[in-house]
């Protein structure tokens, strides 16, 4: 087993999450023009690829208890690769919403089985490894649009775009096949009664359900500011399009520099302590952010949001796998559930309650989320959760 080359696995797995969640906005006022849609039908596309990515990170992990880790890769890989080509060469909008579905359900795949793959190979030091890990989805996210400027001004083709992608998806599946993965922690051969007495270990555990609200929140505060910060701003304290970009960069900038250092100090201050203390941070700071007017302390404020935010996701991770190290993608599969959910819900509650309040009241859900979060962050530090095995469950 060659562990550079499966944690290399696990990378590449995030910076094609990134490039490719992040190529879509660039191209849909092209596909928007070229097939006459509204802003409704084009939105069809983005629940179409969420829906297929919130099943398949909640099945992926148990599947890869039971079959072993590279089957998911495999098959994520295929799935994204198939998705990007359907969607390069459908000439109907059907088509693109059918694989939008498909390589959101391989995305969903390669982010959750990734997140599995290094919590097997670094089990000593999983909240730093996970940090790592996140920040080449950052690397990813900034690569994206990028790329995509470089297919739509300089090739003139979105098209040529998705089979760009649908490539090198397949080129990430010929490198995965010919490694050699660690078995999960439980073993094969484990009788599927065991398996749901372990399940039903987990579901009733309430350091599981106070990590799930921790993801849920901290993801609904993220997409609520990555969607709808340049609107507020534009609309409401009348920024530039050029101002409103940056200042999200800044969010985006803050959440890729805090990977870099919060997963060391995950290690050394616990990983329950390390949520409560970026739970407070970023509540702070966005808080700060959705009250002050000026935009560069708006900016500052949410660039310091990033940062402290940015431990939230590989440590809540890192700390769900450590309490249940048998059934580690299992558990790793409910908690980016719990995100996927955040991401998806609150930014549409915070759009449906600011059509009838007006957006700057709408954005004080991301503080009242923050609020939240810490909350239970407070409650899983007290507990000082410790590691469960089941019977029957080898490691």
């Amino acid at each position: 087993m060659n562990v550079k080359a499966l944690t290399w696995i696990g990378y590449l797995g995030m910076i094609l999450n990134g490039v490719i969640v992040n190529i879509m906005g660039p191209v849909m006022p092209v596909i928007i023009q070229e097939y006459g849609l509204t802003l409704a039908a084009a939105g069809v596309v983005f629940t179409s690829q969420g829906v297929g990515r919130l099943v398949s990170v909640f099945l992926t992990g148990s599947w890869s208890d039971r079959v072993g880790r590279k089957p998911a890769v495999l098959l994520g890989a295929l799935l994204t690769s198939a998705g990007a080509a359907l969607y390069g060469v459908s000439s109907s909008w059907p088509g693109q919403i059918a694989g939008a579905a498909l390589f959101g359900s391989g995305l969903g795949m390669l982010d959750g089985i990734s997140n599995v793959l290094i919590s097997d190979l670094y089990a000593e030091k999983r909240g730093l490894a996970l940090s790592r890990l996140h920040v080449f989805f950052g690397v990813g996210s900034l690569v994206g649009p990028l790329v995509a400027a470089f297919f739509l001004d300089v090739v003139g083709s979105w098209r040529l775009l998705f089979m760009f992608a649908a490539l090198f998806s397949a080129g990430y599946f010929a490198a995965a096949a010919r490694q050699v993965y660690p078995a999960p922690a439980a073993g094969r051969d484990v009788r599927r009664e065991e398996f749901k007495a372990g399940h039903r270990r987990i579901i009733a555990s309430k350091e599981v359900w106070m990590l799930a609200g921790i993801m849920f929140t901290y993801n609904g505060v993220g997409h609520t500011i990555m969607g709808w910060v340049n609107t507020y701003l534009s609309n409401e304290l009348a920024a530039s399009l050029f101002s409103a970009s940056l200042i999200l960069t800044l969010y985006s900038v803050g959440i890729t520099a805090g990977r870099m250092f919060w997963g060391s100090i995950s290690e050394r201050i616990g990983y329950s302590a390390t949520l409560l203390v970026c739970s407070l941070g970023g509540f702070l700071f966005v808080t700060i952010g959705t009250l002050v007017e000026n935009l560069w302390r708006i900016g500052t404020s949410l660039a310091l949001t990033g940062v402290f935010l940015a431990a939230i996701f590989p440590t809540a991770v890192a700390c769900g796998t450590s309490l249940f190290p048998q059934l580690i993608g299992t558990v790793s599969g409910y908690l980016i559930t719990a995100a996927s959910l955040g991401g998806m819900l609150v930014p549409f509650v915070v759009g449906a309650f600011s059509d009838l309040v007006g957006l700057r009241f709408g954005m004080l859900a991301a503080p009242l989320m923050g609020a939240v979060q810490v909350t239970l962050a407070v409650f899983l530090n007290r507990r000082k959760p410790k590691p469960q095995t089941f019977e029957g469950i080898g490691v």
